[in-house]
């Protein structure tokens, strides 16, 4: 039967079941249920993952911060030394790792997307969050956003599961940022930002039905028919402005570390929602619900429905016996980073946003929990590379570029491997030995190889097909011709048994490698190297770099006092420390619970 790819059916089936749902609740508040008392006195987890924000970046930008970056800087405690582990450092893949505290090798989230066998034996490109359902009332076959892909539990299902009263809830921009820190258990409510319609959305993957469901139903529902959708423009504007400095006279503004020069800039930058100052999100060619999620309005949202979840009397997020779980994803610092670059004026005022909206957070905070019982911990799912280009304009020793995987046939590097490859294969011109890459995988077209058959020449006579090893013999000569500057090396998954452990690049391509979604072959990119889709303009992540593994992880209240830490650390440690705090194991964790004192 034919697949079809249905996001507005999650809201159908979100309102299908809300009585049932509503009436579950209700038993839930007069009943309760039977089960163990949590032994920690932490009754709420806030778990925060701001997309794309590395700790350099965080570290520099310190002086400018004045509300909730400030605070946790201040106040909480900063492991300094924190590096992810594995290649393909993405949103999916990073969100994964923070929510399970295991690498991509474990939580089978390779990178935001792989390629998988249909039935008929073809592939096809699988998004990390693909889903499929029944159609309740056609009975065919659907796709929805859904945590099906991850292959282990997260720490917030291992909350439910010990204490079945618990409730988890996430909210993000993007779904990949709120269902992979939920995790796989359908009882969570999981929203996020539909970019289409200008609102919140969830998934039929989360039953509507369940007690936080139903709780959660009416708070968005409220949400985005009085503050989301024809709101929007009354509430947040169009125009999207550099906030003013608020430092006091005595502050020297003169020695605060700069931004990349506007004008210098701007020709390196995707103007998603302009260049320069002023810029009005509605002009965005996707529409003004994109603009909305291109910039840091994006975020003050996720924080205007986390306060209105934290308020709500019914929910009682950590106002009861166990534990809770509310999971924030931020997802501005990545979207304005690929469009602006992370040195740009643009992504310096997406954070001194955040820290304002961080702000009103660890306020709401502090008033629902005088007491302490809250745990907050921080951290991002992958860092940033500079804009090649531009670094190169500023210093002409620097060797970064770009990998182009985008609709620009002349420049798609994996056209132009096809194109090499044929010719080296003796094949037809516009044969397709690869079919695909995300991530630095690359998936062989291997259905195909059958009917891949040689032309008469330099290889022999005509009529041979091709095998995975013929690809294999020659692709490391042809990125060599085509990538010099841009790859260092080729990781051939048929050696793996090989594969030099002495290259620090081996344990990243180990951590990230899943047998039926990394592809037949991965690449190392060089320092300062990226993935774009566009020639020139914008920038990326995804290596195995400084600059896209070193994050932060803070960790505040709870009795935790302030300090910083250079040992060194993962993003993996988050979900064991959290859980542990909150009395639960994560044994799929690769990471460790650190000793938080206390």
């Amino acid at each position: 039967m034919k697949r079809k790819l249905v996001r507005p059916l999650a809201a159908a089936f979100l309102l299908i079941s809300l009585v049932s749902g509503l009436s579950l609740a209700e038993k839930a508040q007069k009943k309760g249920s039977p089960q163990p008392r949590a032994l920690s006195p932490v009754r709420l987890a806030v778990v925060i993952s701001v997309d794309g924000l590395s700790w350099p970046r965080l570290s520099e930008y310190r002086p400018y911060f004045t509300s909730g970056l400030k605070r946790l800087l201040d106040e909480g405690r900063t492991e300094r030394a924190c590096r992810y582990q594995h290649i393909n450092t993405e949103t999916g893949p990073g969100h994964a790792s923070l929510g399970t505290g295991a690498p991509p090798r474990v939580t089978g989230i390779v990178a935001n997307r792989w390629f998988e066998p249909r039935e008929d034996g073809s592939l096809r490109q699988v998004y990390c969050t693909d889903q499929e359902l029944v159609d309740p009332v056609t009975k065919d076959p659907v796709i929805v956003p859904g945590p099906r892909n991850l292959r282990v539990p997260t720490m917030a299902d291992r909350i439910v599961e010990k204490f079945p009263d618990s409730r988890v809830v996430a909210i993000s921009g993007k779904d990949r940022g709120a269902i992979f820190l939920a995790g796989k258990n359908p009882s969570h409510a999981v929203y996020w930002w539909d970019q289409a319609l200008g609102r919140f959305t969830s998934s039929a993957a989360y039953d509507a039905g369940s007690v936080t469901g139903a709780f959660m139903a009416p708070i968005v529902a409220k949400f985005n028919s009085t503050r989301a959708q024809g709101f929007l423009p009354g509430r947040i504007g169009l125009l999207w402005k550099k906030l003013a400095l608020a430092f006091s006279p005595e502050q020297d503004v003169k020695n605060l570390p700069k931004p990349a020069n506007p004008a210098q800039i701007a020709s390196y930058q995707v103007p998603a929602n302009g260049l320069g100052w002023d810029k009005d999100v509605s002009k965005n060619s996707q529409g003004y619900y994109y603009g909305i999620y291109s910039s840091p309005f994006v975020d003050e949202l996720v924080t205007d429905l986390a306060l209105a979840v934290a308020a709500d009397k019914n929910l009682e997020l950590g106002h009861r016996d166990v534990p809770d779980v509310l999971a924030l994803s931020f997802s501005a610092q990545d979207t304005v980073s690929h469009n602006y670059g992370p040195e740009s004026e643009e992504n310096l005022d997406t954070l001194r946003r955040l820290d304002l909206q961080l702000g009103r957070l660890l306020e709401a905070l502090d008033e629902g929990f005088p007491d302490g019982k809250v745990l907050l911990a921080l951290s991002a799912d992958h860092g940033f590379t500079p804009i090649p280009e531009f670094q190169r304009r500023l210093d002409k020793t620097y060797s970064g570029g770009r990998v182009v995987n985008g609709s620009y046939p002349i420049f798609n590097n994996v056209a132009r491997l096809n194109r090499y490859l044929a010719e080296e294969l003796c094949l037809d011109p516009a044969s397709r030995v690869i079919f695909g890459s995300d991530g630095w995988n690359l998936r062989y077209n291997t259905p195909s190889f059958p009917s891949m058959r040689t032309l008469e020449g330099a290889c022999g006579p005509a009529g041979r097909s091709i095998t995975v090893s013929d690809v294999d013999r020659v692709l490391p000569g042809a990125v060599s011709r085509l990538n010099q500057e841009e790859i260092q090396d080729v990781y051939l998954v048929s050696k793996r048994d090989s594969w030099n452990d002495n290259n620090p690049a081996t344990s990243f391509v180990r951590n990230d490698f899943d047998a039926e979604r990394s592809g037949e072959a991965i690449l190392i990119p060089r320092p300062g190297v990226i993935i774009h889709w566009d020639p020139g303009r914008g920038t990326g992540h995804g290596s195995q770099h400084e600059t896209d593994t070193h994050v932060p992880l803070i960790f505040w209240r709870a009795g935790v006092p302030a300090g910083v830490s250079d040992q060194p650390s993962t993003p993996y440690d988050l979900a064991p420390t959290v859980g542990r705090m909150l009395g639960v194991t994560v044994p799929d964790a690769v990471g460790r619970a650190i000793p938080l004192p206390q």
